[in-house]
């Protein structure tokens, strides 16, 4: 975008002044039939202003050129020409800018030899105007140059090495795309090796990007367990189909990817190096896949609406635009892979598109070709848009006070937008504020940006305080030290008064509250004890009674606040709750009822496997097996406000040894000592006991299901009768 192209969109922003557009309901919204969103962070679709306006239907009749029958692919080159296949109708049609006719292209010569075009589907343009035509009826590439005039054909690859080409592979090119030195890149169908490469001079150099499918633990363990036919139908190991391909100015390949499964683990967009490397960066809130909330594998009803990509258009700043035949909506993505704004639907009405197979761009116009109604339809940037692609800019050209200034334009129209918040602190983090980059990189839910400022600000105020906190850390030290100097003087001195006036104490109303906390103190560490000594400690609880009900209680108390407090209060790089949802109960809720389950089908079953536990045992052991969970994650979350991102290995490590320490305190202690189990029992023991509450919590989900359905059963009936009174 040019500079006086940015600052005509700031004047016209400036002169409507503040505009007061709630988010998704603007005027736009009632005059195009489909609305706007984008996903926040937790994967929620957010409403948004329009982004992009439907301007125009352009048919072949419209173009002079007669009724485009089923076409599937268009180029825009970058001197603006429009290059058009008209599969049905066997040709290449070519207009100017303007949508002027320059000719058309359903015969040629070559080598006095004279050929025709049969079903084209792809085609790609290079800077120097050459057209690569994938000829699919007749299994080729055709080339022309500048002026229509055929150069060569590029016929079905050869390969020396024996299986080169999977068994039954017929060659039929569908998508081409060629980079800067003349390689070629072919998209044949029902080939799931990847990319055909073609050197410059048409010679076969292999397969470039298959997309490999990573299977996930539940699938491997299928596939060792299935007979051969089912691991012969099995598919998930299979790489999918690209469906089609780009180049941006660096001729690296972007390629959308034919996925018909669930969306899970598998790119749907591919950003590719010449040696198949897939470089997509994917750091934005989810990777690029559309609509996210489809990509679901336990709902076979949203399932069938998740996103199907078949194009993809990259633009001159990096971002880069993909399509959506599954509802014909066009995504935009920054070059980090961050969604910036959605538009489009599948329909009949103005603006709406049926069958929706190719997607280009000509400056910030966005193009998209219908097959079934012949058409392509045209759209314009809303100021929304426009502004958008102005703060794009002005980042990418180093002007970060006009990058500010844009971005909070954009955040009057949306203040839903994640991006322009996090677009601000990008500028203010280049300007060196780093306080306030930290603050909207917080608004923007951003964890990876606020990490980067917040280790600058803390590198600041560490080199600011060191000396002051140096010096006030020596000086507690040596006021620790004197104290306990002259504390332990005081006791040898006076050794009779001291003992005296502690049992003087211990009469008065508060010597018995001293007394009781005492005690209380005393089990805290024995429960301390446990931790260090379990097999010691957990024998001492069962035969010299040393745990207690009441402190086992409050330890189940205390690790109930220890989640909430560290649901609340961990730091936000590492925080990604949405805690505008906290409900306490809930939490409280989600460490009581694991609790007592766990306790109740323990001593079920260890009745029936002649265990020496009764449930105050179990119940008292598993609580004070809790104890180093919390005292590992409370000073953790305090600890985590002041880590940056890459020392976050140590937070995670922490919280995975309080972890496992509790689980050894619970399978050698609370299991093995208090039911006198040998090793192999105990694991046995742990695994039903696991297996006993996994299927309890599925009979009470259950029975609060059909408890939900009775309800509505009895609700609708009633509501029906006095309907009908």
């Amino acid at each position: 975008m040019k500079t006086s192209h940015i600052l005509w969109v700031i004047v016209l922003v400036l002169s409507l002044g503040k505009i007061a557009l709630a988010a998704g309901s603007s005027v736009s919204n009632f005059t195009v039939p489909y609305t706007s969103y984008t996903f926040d962070f937790w994967g929620n679709a957010v409403p948004a202003p329009q982004a992009y306006l439907p301007m125009h239907k352009i048919t072949g009749e419209d173009l002079g050129v007669g009724s485009f029958r089923g076409a599937n692919d268009f180029h825009v080159s970058s001197a603006g020409n429009i290059y058009i296949a008209d599969t049905g109708n066997h040709r290449i049609v070519m207009f100017d800018r303007d949508w002027q006719f320059v000719r058309e292209i359903s015969t040629f010569s070559l080598d006095g030899i004279e050929h025709s075009l049969a079903q084209p589907h792809g085609i790609y343009v290079t800077e120097d105007e050459s057209l690569y035509v994938a000829d699919t009826g007749n299994a080729r590439i055709v080339q022309f140059d500048a002026q229509g005039v055929a150069t060569r054909i590029i016929g079905e690859p050869k390969s020396d090495l024996e299986g080169a080409f999977p068994a039954g592979f017929t060659y039929r090119p569908l998508k081409v795309a060629v980079d800067g030195i003349g390689r070629m890149y072919v998209i044949s169908q029902d080939l799931a090796e990847g990319f055909l490469s073609f050197s410059e001079n048409g010679q076969f150099r292999g397969f470039v990007g298959a997309p490999r499918v990573t299977p996930n633990l539940r699938d491997y363990i299928w596939s060792r367990i299935a007979t051969g036919e089912q691991r012969e139908r099995l598919q998930i190991f299979l790489p999918t189909e690209y469906t089609n391909l780009a180049l941006d100015k660096e001729d690296y390949i972007y390629a959308t990817v034919y996925d018909d499964d669930d969306g899970e683990g598998r790119d749907k967009v591919v950003r590719l190096n010449a040696q198949g490397e897939n470089l997509l960066k994917k750091a934005g809130f989810h990777p690029p896949r559309g609509d996210i909330q489809y990509a679901s594998r336990w709902s076979k009803a949203t399932r069938k609406g998740q996103s199907t990509f078949v194009d993809v258009t990259v633009h001159d700043n990096g971002t880069y635009s993909v399509l959506d035949s599954k509802r014909a909506r066009v995504f935009t993505y920054d070059k980090n892979d961050n969604l910036l704004f959605v538009f489009g639907y599948r329909g009949t009405m103005h603006g709406q598109v049926e069958n929706a197979v190719a997607l280009e761009h000509i400056g910030e116009t966005m193009l998209i070709l219908d097959s079934r109604q012949n058409a392509i339809f045209t759209y314009e940037p809303t100021d929304y848009a426009l502004l958008i692609w102005a703060a794009l800019d002005a980042y990418d050209r180093g002007d970060y006070q006009l990058t500010e200034s844009i971005w909070h334009k954009v955040l009057e129209l949306n203040a839903n937008f994640d991006q322009a918040y996090s677009g601000i602190g990008d500028a203010l983090l280049r300007r060196d504020e780093y306080a306030d980059a930290m603050y909207y990189f917080k608004l923007g839910n951003d964890r990876s940006g606020y990490s980067k400022a917040f280790e600058l600000y803390r590198r600041g105020v560490i080199y600011e305080n060191f000396t002051r906190v140096s010096i006030i850390a020596v000086a507690l030290l040596l006021f620790a030290v004197v104290y306990r100097i002259v504390r332990r003087r005081m006791l040898q001195t006076a050794p009779s008064e001291a003992a005296a006036a502690v049992e003087k104490s211990k009469a008065t109303n508060l010597g018995k509250v001293r007394h009781l906390l005492g005690r209380v103190w005393e089990q805290i560490k024995f429960a301390w004890y446990i931790c260090l000594h379990p097999l010691e400690g957990f024998y001492k609880m069962k035969y010299e009674k040393k745990g207690s009900l009441g402190v086992a209680m409050l330890i189940l108390a205390m690790a109930s606040g220890t989640f909430i407090f560290s649901r609340q209060y961990t730091g936000f790089i590492f925080n990604t709750a949405d805690l505008t949802r906290l409900n306490v109960p809930m939490e409280i809720a989600s460490v009581v009822v694991p609790f007592f389950l766990w306790c109740g089908i323990n001593w079920s079953l260890t009745t029936l496997m002649d265990g020496k536990g009764t449930f105050r045992d179990v119940t008292i052991s598993s609580a004070y097996a809790l104890i180093p969970i919390i005292i590992t994650m409370i000073p953790l979350t305090v600890v985590s406000n002041y880590l940056i991102q890459r020392e976050g290995a140590f937070y995670l490590l922490g919280i995975s040894l309080g972890t496992m320490w509790t689980l050894v305190l619970l399978v050698f202690g609370a299991v093995m000592t208090i039911h006198e189990y040998n090793f192999s029992k105990t694991v046995w023991t742990c695994i039903f006991t696991a297996a006993g509450m996994a299927f309890a919590l599925f009979l009470g989900f259950l029975f609060f299901n059909l408890s939900e359905q009775v309800y509505m059963f009895f609700n609708e009936v009633i509501s029906e009768i006095l309907f009908r009174t």
